[in-house]
């Protein structure tokens, strides 16, 4: 079965996820800091015309979109995230803000700790730049990597449409 389909010269430097995918946005922005939009309004007219990697379900626009497109053609989230290894993303060499996509900047955690009211068991912790919003290596974090790890041992088919 055909996990994917990649249309265009894929650049994860930007992605456009649709409104159905809004799960992918934030786990792009934290796993692999790519700069991920996201419009859960946005029509398939403004999608056509973005020069981001548009990263879609929806068949119809695949189609009709002109410019870089990755379908995906699982409803695994595993998968997902095996195709954006398969594509060329880098997993863990930066974060975004899940939430904004903002930066973020390593904090102490006893401030972060000031900031969220209660203990933080961690020896990392961070504050995006744009929302303010804080992070630390919890067991969310150890979720995700483990939801990583998943994707990096499962295996994608992805065709190339030119």
């Amino acid at each position: 079965m055909v996990d994917c389909l990649i249309k265009g010269e894929v650049d994860l430097s930007c992605v456009y996820v649709d409104s159905m995918l809004g799960w992918l946005a934030r786990i792009l922005r934290i796993l692999f800091g790519i700069k991920t939009l996201y419009a859960p309004d946005a029509d398939d007219a403004d999608l056509a015309k973005t020069t981001c990697v548009v990263a879609t379900r929806d068949e119809e626009l695949f189609k009709a979109r002109r410019g870089p497109t990755i379908l995906l053609k699982t409803e695994d989230h595993v998968k997902w995230i095996a195709v954006f290894i398969h594509t060329g993303a880098r997993p863990l060499e930066k974060s975004l803000c899940p939430i904004c996509g903002g930066e973020l900047a390593e904090v102490d955690c006893a401030d972060a700790e000031a900031a969220v009211g209660h203990k933080i068991m961690s020896d990392k912790c961070w504050r995006c730049t744009s929302c303010g919003k804080t992070y630390w290596r919890g067991s969310h974090w150890r979720r995700l990597v483990a939801l990583l790890e998943q994707a990096r041992a499962t295996a994608v088919q992805c065709l190339r449409i030119d």
